[in-house]
């Protein structure tokens, strides 16, 4: 079996189209397509089922792609294993991100990493975490790092980075401002349900953070009135520091904002709260390289964690 012809039918099935996997694969439309022919004709049956408008794996081409899936990820992890043998530190991890939050922890930990291991390069992925889930499964991620809470793991393997409080910020003109710490203090804490009058800018509704959310509005006994939703936390505590809204959002997201003195910070009764995991296929090869990448962002998050005791 040809590891290059399944690579292109991979790509293909990822595409959806044999001119934009020929784009990816850096190969002529033409070679591509009589390439997927000559496959067809040597097994006998159609792998897709294609028009002049969509191209789609045919029964027969979703057991095929599935199972070149399996085979190119073995491939990688004997190479990568080999490649520990030679101390032969190169190659390609591909590495899912979510919004904002992962590009943070993969910067901080990135030229420490390049340092040692100079001939490694990285695709970077960014997905929500369901999307990055169901990319593991299929074996189109090396590893992705996640924030969720521990019912909604799968079974996938997870290393715990570390855990982060979702904190409410409120304009400075609110009435509840006056409650607020000095800036050198720990967070006061409030009960939501004082804010069920108040106008809030969320993060998008399908986020993993809306999962954390929701169920507090639930408990606190109100439905909040939602005036914008986006998956850009900075935007968010822009919003409260104009004077709009409330919102809830990562205490990371929230500190790091240059706008984060304009608002009025507290946490929660509730307590909402995720985990900032790496996640992985329980059979993926760790490498030398792979296993120095997720050391490097445990001290990240032991970092991240002592922050947090500080303002706690």
């Amino acid at each position: 079996m040809d590891l290059k012809q399944l690579e292109y039918i991979v790509t293909i099935a990822e595409k959806g189209s044999i001119s934009k996997a020929a784009e990816a694969l850096f190969i002529s439309q033409s070679g591509l397509n009589q390439s997927l022919i000559k496959l067809e004709k040597e097994l006998g049956i159609q792998l897709f089922d294609r028009n002049k408008h969509f191209l789609r794996p045919t029964q027969a081409g979703k057991i095929y792609i599935k199972n070149a899936v399996e085979i190119l990820k073995i491939q990688r992890n004997t190479y990568a294993m080999l490649d520990d043998l030679k101390k032969n530190m190169s190659g390609e991890i591909v590495l899912g991100l979510t919004h904002e939050h992962g590009i943070d922890i993969f910067t901080s930990i990135f030229p420490q990493f390049n340092r040692r291991y100079p001939g490694i390069s990285f695709t970077l992925i960014e997905r929500i975490v369901a999307e990055q889930h169901q990319l593991l499964l299929d074996g189109n991620l090396d590893f992705g790092i996640v924030m969720l809470q521990e019912s909604e793991k799968i079974n996938l393997r997870y290393i715990n980075l570390y855990r982060e409080q979702l904190i409410l910020g409120i304009p400075q003109n609110h009435p509840m401002a006056s409650f607020a710490a000095p800036p050198d203090a720990p967070l006061a804490c409030l009960d939501l349900g004082l804010f069920k009058n108040d106008k809030f800018s969320l993060i998008f509704s399908a986020s993993t953070m809306r999962r954390v959310l929701d169920p507090c509005f639930d408990e606190a006994g109100f439905r909040p009135s939602i005036v914008i939703e986006t998956a850009m936390n900075h935007a968010l505590v822009q919003m409260v520091a104009s004077g709009f809204c409330c919102t809830i959002m990562p205490e990371s997201r929230a500190r790091i904002s240059p706008y984060y003195s304009r608002c009025a910070w507290f946490t929660l009764t509730s307590h909402p709260h995720w985990d900032v995991s790496i996640a992985c296929r329980k059979d993926t090869q760790l490498s030398e390289a792979h296993k120095y990448f997720i050391r490097l962002a445990q001290k990240y998050g032991q970092k991240m964690e002592s922050q947090f005791l500080q303002n706690r």
